[in-house]
């Protein structure tokens, strides 16, 4: 049932039998149309209570339309003893930045961002085009804002994602680092799953930490994305590994993964001066996603370097 809504986000309230209210905020890949939330399928499935928060855009829940929301949502909250924040990327951003707001017993983030404000994060550029002054003062997660226990599952191997995690676990307390290596940005979607999810979730309510490292263990061994995450962490310092990986799980790759790989293949290529072998790649590399303009941009730069070297080889 829809029981908030503003330009910025929508609220949807799922009744059910679980003991606690999950709270969830959605990734940016998702908006809001009226009527679905993130992590609406596993709370079906499993009857877990549920209040969805989702954004109409990646707009990383504004704080004055959450406090709107929140007051809408008082007597659900009031009445759920326990209240569990669930969020990954935009949406771990919020599960830890509105601890308090909610009064929460637990929050759960997956590869959260301490914020998206290029001047408090100059190392990260991914999301600057949705940071808005207007919507977005004073955004950063801050040591007040903290409230029950919360944990972080990210990739240390990811350097970005590890520093947000590093930064938020030293401003808010009770704030515990669970490393899932060789996910990526992705971490969440290794405890895709009901029986996994529902784990993940007893163990941080009952801050069972061995659990969670045997839970964390197991699913970066079964995560579907693991053989692309260490092909491209190899890649820098054993391109040959990289290329081996390549070679035996490239065509399991997700489609956006193995036109990564290939592009920053090709930039090692590059860089080794290997520039045949880098513009094959690139070629493929927009045969898989036509039109992209980065790996075109990069096509071209490189058949401008082949061409000025052409005429300095003809001409000596």
């Amino acid at each position: 049932m829809l029981i908030y809504s503003d330009e910025n986000l929508e609220v949807i309230h799922r009744p059910g039998a679980s003991p606690y209210l999950l709270v969830t905020f959605n990734e940016m890949e998702i908006q809001a149309n009226g009527s679905r939330y993130w992590g609406q399928r596993f709370c079906e499935k499993a009857d877990i209570s549920a209040l969805g928060f989702i954004s109409r855009r990646p707009n990383w829940f504004p704080a004055a339309s959450v406090i709107k929301a929140v007051e809408a949502a008082a007597p659900i909250l009031k009445a759920a003893p326990e209240r569990i924040l669930y969020g990954h990327s935009q949406g771990g951003y919020a599960a830890l930045r509105y601890r308090r707001r909610f009064n929460a017993t637990t929050a759960i983030a997956f590869c959260p961002q301490v914020s998206i404000d290029p001047k408090s994060v100059p190392y990260d550029n991914r999301f600057i085009r949705h940071f808005s002054s207007d919507l977005h003062g004073n955004m950063g997660i801050s040591p007040d804002q903290a409230a029950g226990r919360a944990y972080i599952f990210y990739d240390p191997f990811h350097a970005i994602d590890r520093r947000h995690a590093e930064r938020i676990a030293f401003l808010q307390p009770e704030t515990h680092l669970v490393p899932v290596h060789m996910t990526g940005h992705g971490t969440v979607r290794v405890f895709t799953g009901t029986e996994r999810a529902l784990s993940l979730i007893a163990a941080c309510r009952i801050e069972d930490h061995p659990a969670l490292r045997a839970l964390a263990r197991t699913a970066r061994v079964d995560a579907p994305m693991r053989p692309y995450q260490i092909a491209v962490a190899a890649m820098a310092r054993h391109p040959a590994w990289s290329d081996a990986l390549n070679a035996r799980f490239g065509d399991r790759f997700a489609p956006m993964e193995r036109v990564n790989f290939l592009y920053h293949r090709a930039n090692r290529h590059i860089g080794d001066g290997d520039i045949l072998s880098a513009r094959a790649m690139l070629e493929t590399a927009l045969s898989l996603l036509p039109g992209d303009p980065a790996i075109r941009h990069r096509l071209k730069e490189l058949d401008a370097r082949i061409l000025r070297e052409r005429k300095v080889a003809s001409a000596s």
